[in-house]
């Protein structure tokens, strides 16, 4: 049986063949999805935003603006939603001289020219001064939250009049879910706040997890201190395609696209735990640092996808290498070392052909097998499933989440 995922992201977003050997039952559980909402939806949403004016009310009077939007990791196609964004920024006066994009980077890599072409659009880098975030440099201090943690942002951020941001919605581990809040703190905020923030133990989240989570109530502090005017979250589906968009208020906005979130990625799951789990990273696939978020499916079960002594296959294409965080990256002060719990007991197969034996990061088994195409997956098939068995294909795990919660 052969099927047929997409990966690499921002690459090509190409086919990928899965070939199965007889003996082999597949069966593929794609999330629930929701179809483009086109040029109409995206209008309709900036012209209703959730808990706010209009952007080109907020804008009036204003005379400069920036733009925060998400790195190159994350599958936000800013590039369509930029042109309304614009738009309503001229329509409320600000002159088009005084427009920034700034993007948010934490601390992670700076994007290339070519990669802001991506993201934002080509006639977009031609236009506008496009700023690579720097969480060393260029701060400014607005204050502290009530959790302590001290809150330093971009100066390019803090000396614009209006301040947008632009982000995608899907689930993480710390804050429960991205974007709102997130594309700005810690996308745009000095290292020592990303520390504070992100430091282990100090403050409770956890995946899915929105209300009572201390992570994402210490981002929205920490923003709502320097003040935003609006975000623009979107919601991809399985192929980047936007399924939902929500302008508006920090949280509000925020609120409702996370609903969205829940819908669109909630993925059936098999009767019984399969023998084989097939977890593909795409669309968040672009670094290998961020290989967990193929899992967020089986992270979100209550109960096991794949049995015991059965074998989990992550693919990540990885196609920019390993990636890079300055705090939580290997060697780092906040280093991950935590083992994934929910692989315990299994083989544990990745297919990557970036990256090393060596770069393996902790949260993954101490003999989890790299390969670097899908004929060493079936070799390792072959080795631990020699009579064949059950197959669960999970095929853009990133926005992928269990339905029966």
């Amino acid at each position: 049986m052969q099927i047929e995922l997409t990966w690499r992201s921002w690459h090509g977003d190409e086919p990928l063949a899965l070939d199965f050997p007889d003996g082999f039952a597949v069966t593929v559980y794609p999330p629930a999805g929701g179809p483009d909402i086109g040029e109409e939806g995206i209008r309709r949403a900036f012209a209703n935003p959730i808990g706010t004016p209009r952007l080109a009310e907020l804008a009036r009077g204003k005379r400069s603006a920036v733009i925060v939007v998400d790195d190159i990791a994350r599958p936000t196609p800013a590039y369509r939603l930029i042109p309304h964004v614009l738009a309503e920024l001229h329509a409320g006066g600000v002159p088009d001289e005084n427009i920034k994009f700034l993007m948010a980077i934490a601390c992670h890599r700076p994007l290339t020219r070519a990669e802001m072409a991506k993201k934002l659009g080509e006639d977009v880098v031609r236009r506008y001064e496009v700023i690579n975030h720097h969480p060393y440099e260029y701060l400014g201090y607005v204050g502290e939250t009530s959790r302590g943690t001290p809150v330093y942002f971009s100066r390019h951020y803090l000396e614009a009049e209006m301040r947008l941001s632009i982000g995608q919605i899907s689930p993480h581990g710390g804050p429960g879910l991205s974007a709102g809040a997130k594309t700005v703190f810690p996308g745009v905020a000095g290292i020592e706040t990303i520390y504070q923030n992100h430091r282990p133990g100090r403050l409770q989240g956890g995946l899915l997890k929105i209300e009572g989570n201390e992570w994402r109530a210490d981002m929205e502090e920490g923003v709502r201190l320097a003040g935003i005017d609006a975000i623009a979250n979107v919601v991809v589906g399985g192929r980047r395609e936007i399924t939902g968009l929500f302008v508006g208020d920090l949280v509000a906005a925020h609120r409702a696209g996370c609903k969205r979130a829940l819908e669109v990625m909630a993925t059936p799951l098999p009767p019984e735990p399969a023998d084989v789990g097939v977890f593909n990273q795409y669309p968040k696939d672009t670094e290998f640092m961020h290989l967990g978020h193929a899992l967020h499916v089986l992270n979100s079960a209550s109960r096991p996808l794949v049995r015991e002594g059965g074998t989990v296959v992550i693919v990540s294409a990885s196609s920019d290498g390993y990636g890079f965080h300055s705090l939580e990256g290997r060697y780092m002060r906040n280093e991950h070392r935590q083992p994934n719990p929910r692989l315990a007991g299994r083989n544990v197969v990745i297919l990557c052909h970036t990256v090393n034996q060596r770069q393996l990061m902790d949260s993954v088994p101490k003999n989890a097998r790299l390969v670097d195409d899908w004929c060493g997956v079936l070799g390792a098939l072959a080795e631990f499933h020699p009579r064949g068995g059950s197959v669960a294909v999970f095929p853009c795990g990133a926005v992928q989440l269990a339905a029966e919660r």
